[in-house]
Formats: C-alpha cells, sequence, structure tokens
C-alpha cells in the first residue's frame, strides 16, 4: 500500500498540469509542484482557504471565485480563464469535480492546465481567419462598385437582394427553423448572393442596359429618315411636276416612322403588329448620294420585332453567358470552409427545378435550397425594381403572383416561395445595408 501511495505521489508530482486538493472548508489541502508554478502558489498556501488568497490579489478573482463555487455547491466545473501572473496574461483550464473515498465525499479535485501557447495560437489563427474574411468582403465590395459603375440599376439589385435575404434568414432564426434549411453562419449565402451577378462584368453595356428594342441602332434609323425627307424635299422643288408622288413617300416614311419607334418602347407586341413592321422595313430612303436602301436592315428589322423585352435572341444568349462566367470567374477563387459551395450557389440562380434554366439545366435535388431561395429573391427583385430601363415595376401581389404560377409549373420551390411571402422580408425600405 505504501509503495502505492509512493508510485501515485511521483505521479502527481511529475504532472504538468496542476493539481488542487480542496476541503469543504474551502481550504488548500494539498497541492503538487505544477499547481504551485502555474498559479504562483507560496509555500505557505498549504491549508491556506481560497478565500485568502482572493485577498492578496485582485486580478484573479474570477478563478477563485470559481473554486469557491464549485467547492460551496459541491458541483463540477469545466472553465478556460485568463490567470494574471508576474505582470503577464495566462490563460488555465480548470476542471473542478468531487473528490471521492469508499463511496463518501471528501473534498474536491481542481485540475490545472496551462493553455496559454495553445490559446494564443487559436486567437492567432482566429485574427488571420478574420484578416481573410475582411479581405474577401473587401474584394466583394470592389466587385460591386465596378458593376454598379457599369450599370447602377445591376448593383441596386443586389443591393436590394442582400437586403431581402437578410431579412428573411432572421426571420427563419427567429422561428427557430434556420438550421432546417442552411448553414447556421448566413455569411456564405449572403457572399454567394452580393456575387452571384459578378459575370456582368463581362456583358456588353448596351446589351445589358438595353432600354429599347432598336438601342443604339435608333440613332442610324433616324439620321436615314431625316436624309431621305431632306433628299425628297430637293426632289419636289427640283421636279415640281412630281410633287404629289413625293408627298405621297414622305407620308408612308412617316407611317412607318410612327409605327417602328410606337414598337420600339411597347412591353408586348402582338403578331399582327409585328407584320406591319415587316412591311414598314422595306420601305425605301434615299442615301446622300442618291442611292436607296430599306428602312431597316435584317438585324435591325429582328430587334425591332422581338415579341416581349428588348433583346434579340443572339443578345439574350450574350446577357445569358452571365452566368457561366460567375462560375467561371468565382472557380478561380479558392472559396474554403462554409463558405466552399459560393460559386455552385451563385452560378445557380437561374437554373429552375424542372430543368428549364440554365446554364445547365438541372433539375429537382440537383438545385441546393441556397440557389432556391436565391432564384426566388432574384426573380421578384427583378419583377419589382423601380430603376429597370426596359420596363415598368410590377407591385408585390402582382410578382408573387407570377411567382406563384412558376411554382405551379414546377419551376421554382413553393415552400420557399410561401414562406418567404409570409416572411414580409421582401417589403422595400429605405434604409441602406
Amino acid at each position: 500500500m505504501k509503495n502505492e501511495e509512493s508510485i501515485f505521489g511521483s505521479i502527481l508530482n511529475d504532472m504538468s498540469d496542476g493539481v488542487l486538493v480542496l476541503g469543504f472548508d474551502g481550504s488548500i489541502r494539498l497541492h503538487n509542484p505544477a499547481a504551485s508554478a502555474i498559479l504562483g502558489l507560496p509555500e505557505s498556501a498549504l491549508n491556506q482557504s481560497i478565500a485568502d488568497l482572493m485577498q492578496q490579489t485582485e486580478e484573479n478573482d474570477t478563478l477563485f471565485a470559481d473554486l469557491l463555487e464549485a467547492v460551496g455547491q459541491k458541483k463540477k466545473v469545466v472553465k478556460t480563464l485568463p490567470y494574471f501572473r508576474d505582470d503577464k496574461m495566462y490563460y488555465l483550464r480548470i476542471t473542478v469535480d468531487l473528490l471521492c473515498s469508499e463511496g463518501e465525499h471528501i473534498g474536491m479535485i481542481a485540475q490545472i492546465a496551462d493553455i496559454t501557447e495553445a490559446t494564443m495560437l487559436f486567437i492567432a489563427n482566429k485574427r488571420l481567419a478574420n484578416q481573410v474574411t475582411n479581405l474577401m468582403n473587401s474584394f466583394v465590395e470592389v466587385m460591386v462598385t465596378a458593376i454598379e459603375e457599369k450599370s447602377s440599376y445591376n448593383a441596386n439589385h443586389t443591393k436590394s437582394m442582400v437586403r431581402y435575404a437578410k431579412r428573411y434568414l432572421a426571420w427563419l432564426e427567429q422561428q427557430g427553423t434556420l438550421t432546417q434549411f442552411t448553414l447556421e453562419n448566413t455569411a456564405p449565402l449572403l457572399m454567394s448572393i452580393w456575387l452571384h451577378d459578378i459575370g456582368k462584368l463581362l456583358v456588353p453595356p448596351e446589351i445589358m442596359d438595353k432600354p429599347t428594342r432598336l438601342g443604339s441602332a435608333e440613332k442610324d434609323i433616324r439620321h436615314r429618315i431625316e436624309m431621305t425627307r431632306l433628299m425628297l424635299q430637293i426632289k419636289a422643288l427640283q421636279n415640281p411636276e412630281n410633287a404629289a408622288e413625293y408627298q405621297s413617300q414622305r407620308e408612308q416614311l412617316d407611317k412607318a416612322e410612327t409605327l417602328i419607334f410606337t414598337a420600339n418602347t411597347a412591353g408586348f407586341l402582338e403578331d399582327p403588329v409585328r407584320e406591319q413592321l415587316r412591311e414598314a422595313a422595306k420601305t425605301q430612303c434615299i442615301a446622300a448620294d442618291g442611292s436607296t436602301i430599306s428602312l431597316l436592315d435584317e438585324n435591325e428589322l429582328e430587334a425591332i420585332t422581338v415579341q416581349r423585352g428588348t433583346l434579340t435572341a443572339d443578345e439574350r444568349k450574350i446577357i445569358e453567358s452571365h452566368v457561366s462566367w460567375t462560375g467561371t470567374l468565382l472557380s478561380k477563387v479558392e472559396f474554403r470552409g462554409d463558405y466552399k459551395p459560393v460559386p455552385k450557389w451563385a452560378a445557380g440562380h437561374h437554373e429552375l427545378l424542372d430543368g428549364s434554366g440554365y446554364p445547365d439545366h438541372l433539375t429537382g435535388d440537383a438545385i441546393p435550397w441556397e440557389t432556391r431561395l436565391l432564384t426566388i429573391i432574384d426573380v421578384y427583385d427583378a419583377l419589382t425594381a423601380e430603376d429597370r430601363p426596359y420596363k415598368p415595376p410590377l407591385p408585390p401581389e402582382k410578382a408573387f403572383a407570377i411567382l406563384s404560377d412558376m411554382a405551379e409549373h414546377g419551376k421554382i420551390d413553393r415552400q420557399i416561395l410561401e414562406s418567404f411571402r409570409e416572411s414580409e422580408a421582401w417589403k422595400r425600405e429605405t434604409t441602406e445595408i
């Protein structure tokens, strides 16, 4: 038995962790050399009370108070606390538990580990991680600023989407359901929203912000018309006997001009109107050299007969390419940890559940919850935005009617849509992000 006690005593003395044995009266009954070194205990500490030690210094009241609380309430305590010794701060891991002998509680035993080095390494790593995150956020700010400079409505679009998402995610958290759908750390999802349109940096502004069907071609067409009017006027002066014919040509030109420029800004063109435009395009114009050309060339005719919106099929493909560019650009950034899915979430915001989206025509479960949410918010803001140059905004009830129809046809997630609507996160406010 004495040999066993000697072995245990040797182990206790050789331990790198400190050990204190405390009586239920708060006195120190035993301490090993490591405890003396870590806590800086005086030689007289044996049988001294914890309360007496508290009187000697105020810097470590928290640690001593926790020891006294554990003794007084006879409860287990596990904490990491700062400890001040010799004008330096250390981090200690304190584990206090009941000490038993032959089935009886005879006191408390505290194990004290100096984890200063590990804690400082953790703090340094955390600081580095924050610096990396701040760098990512700065990168995002630069990219969004670049998009804003190129197209103001796109920057507003992104800011609005982030605002909606923040409110919606906060609402889910209040409901206690946030982690059922996405990460508790919502920063990566918000990052994907900030970056979802970064590919638009590579889309020509004359296409991305095209306010009318004809766009920049409008100037050339108006020039043709004015030149033709001038040439008809000169011809009428030179050949007064043909003035009636020239007047008829002038009236035909005026009619074609009215039809074309009315259609240029119309929201939707009926098929009969599109057929009239094809005929109007054949109207002959007179160039400065006296040659004749059609009022509209093939590209201009294709543009003016677009049934809905302002983009031709080729221009729409260029616009749609922005999601592929988003994926390509973000793939160059090494996203890690919770941020690893950011490129996938961001680049998939035009995918639809039935496979009719783009660029990869994903379906169903291949589209994650985060991307489904991003898609709904993206469509909602596009429908209700007040700063789009090519269309008036829709009121929320009409926007939700369109979204509901999309859900009915299996294109977007009905559950997310109904939840988003219930949250009222979509209501506009003037407060900036």
